[in-house]
C-alpha cells in the first residue's frame, strides 16, 4: 500500500508526510525532551545549546520543523537531479521516518544540526557536475563540511566523501581541490580569528585537544533494541546499495556520476559513525543516503508485495524503536 502510494497518489502522500510524523513525534509535543549535548559539540553547536537549552518546548518545535525542511530538502535534490520523480514524497518520507525513531533526539541536537549542512554540501555537489566549470559549488561543498566540523567533531571525516566525488567526477586540476580547501577553512579561520580577539584561542585550543580522541571507543554497552534495529537497518542498507550499484549500467552518465556520489557517502559515513556506537543518534549520520537507498530498493522492484513487506517491517521497526525510547 505505502510503496504503490507514494508512486502515484499525489495528495494521499502529502497527508501520510503531514499526519504520522506528527503522531511519531506527539510524545515529544506532549512532554520535551532534553536539549542533546555529546563529547563530540564543536563551537557553532555550543552557541545553540546555550541558547536554547532552556526552552524545551521550542526545541522540540524547532526540532520538528527542521526534520520536516530537511526531508523535503533532500527530496527536492533528489528529483531535481532526475535521481527521482517529482511526482513522489517517499525519500522524504523515510528520511523523516528514520530521524522520529527515538524520542530522546526529538530535540535540537548537534547531529540534527549537522545534517543540513550535509544536505547543503550533497546540493553543491551535485551542482559543480552540471556546471561547466563549479568551481563555486566545490567551495561550498568544503564549506559546508567545515560548519558540520564545528558543530559535530567527528564529521571532519566527511571531507574525504567530498574528495572522492571530485575524483569521482574526474576533476583533476589543482585548483579544484586548491578551492575546495580554502572553502573548508574558511569558517575554521574565522573561529580561530575570533578566539584570538577575544584572547580565548589557547584556552579553546587545550579545550579541543584534551576532549578529543582519535580512537573511537568501541566497547560500550548497546542496548537489545538498538542492536536489533542497527542490524536490520544495516541489512536492507547493504541490499539497497547493491540493488543500487547492480542498476546503474542501465542509465546515463550523469544518473551513475550523482549516485556514486551517494554510494561514497555511504561508505565514508560509517567512520563517524563508529564514534557513535552506542549513541542514539547514530542514524543521523546514515540517514541523509538512506533515504535514498531505501527509496531506490523499494521502488525498483518489480513486485510491489516485496517492497510493502520489507517497508512495513523498516516501519514497525522504528515504530518498535520509538516506544522503546519512551520507557
Amino acid at each position: 500500500m505505502f510503496v504503490k502510494t507514494f508512486k502515484s497518489n499525489y495528495f494521499l502522500q502529502l497527508i501520510f508526510l503531514t499526519v504520522i510524523p506528527i503522531l511519531l513525534w506527539l510524545p515529544a509535543f506532549i512532554s520535551p525532551p532534553q536539549p542533546l549535548t555529546t563529547s563530540f559539540d564543536a563551537p557553532v553547536y555550543k552557541i545553540i545549546f546555550q541558547a536554547l537549552s532552556s526552552l524545551k518546548t521550542l526545541c522540540t518545535i524547532l526540532a520538528f520543523v527542521l526534520v520536516i525542511l530537511q526531508g523535503l530538502l533532500i527530496n527536492s535534490i533528489f528529483s531535481s537531479n532526475q535521481l527521482s520523480p517529482s511526482t513522489t514524497f517517499f525519500p522524504a518520507f523515510i528520511y523523516i521516518l528514520l530521524l522520529s525513531s527515538n524520542y530522546a533526539l526529538m530535540t535540537i541536537s548537534p547531529l540534527l544540526i549537522l545534517n543540513t549542512f550535509i544536505i547543503f554540501a550533497i546540493y553543491f555537489l551535485f551542482r559543480s557536475f552540471d556546471k561547466l566549470e563549479g568551481l563555486d559549488e566545490v567551495f561550498c561543498s568544503g564549506l559546508f563540511i567545515s560548519l558540520s566540523f564545528l558543530t559535530f567533531k567527528p564529521s571532519i571525516l566527511f571531507i574525504l566523501w567530498v574528495w572522492l566525488s571530485l575524483l569521482n567526477y574526474r576533476f583533476y586540476k589543482w585548483r579544484y581541490w586548491a578551492i575546495n580547501l580554502l572553502g573548508f577553512l574558511t569558517p575554521i579561520v574565522f573561529v580561530l580569528t575570533y578566539y584570538y580577539i577575544v584572547d580565548k584561542l589557547e584556552y579553546q585550543a587545550s579545550v579541543f585537544i584534551n576532549n578529543t580522541y582519535f580512537i573511537p571507543n568501541f566497547f560500550v554497552d548497546v542496548q537489545p533494541i538498538d542492536f536489533v534495529f542497527y542490524i536490520i537497518i544495516g541489512i536492507l542498507g547493504i541490499f539497497a546499495l547493491a540493488n543500487l550499484l547492480s542498476s546503474k549500467a542501465d542509465n546515463n552518465i550523469n544518473y551513475r556520476k550523482k549516485t556514486n556520489v551517494i554510494v561514497i557517502f555511504s561508505l565514508i559515513a560509517i567512520l563517524p559513525s563508529l564514534y557513535s556506537i552506542g549513541k542514539d543518534y547514530m542514524i543521523f549520520l546514515l540517514a541523509p543516503t538512506l533515504a535514498y537507498l531505501f527509496y531506490h530498493f523499494l521502488t525498483t522492484k518489480r513486485k510491489l508485495i516485496y517492497s510493502n513487506i520489507i517497508f512495513s517491517i523498516l516501519f514497525l521497526l522504528i515504530i518498535t524503536k520509538l516506544i522503546f525510547s519512551l520507557s
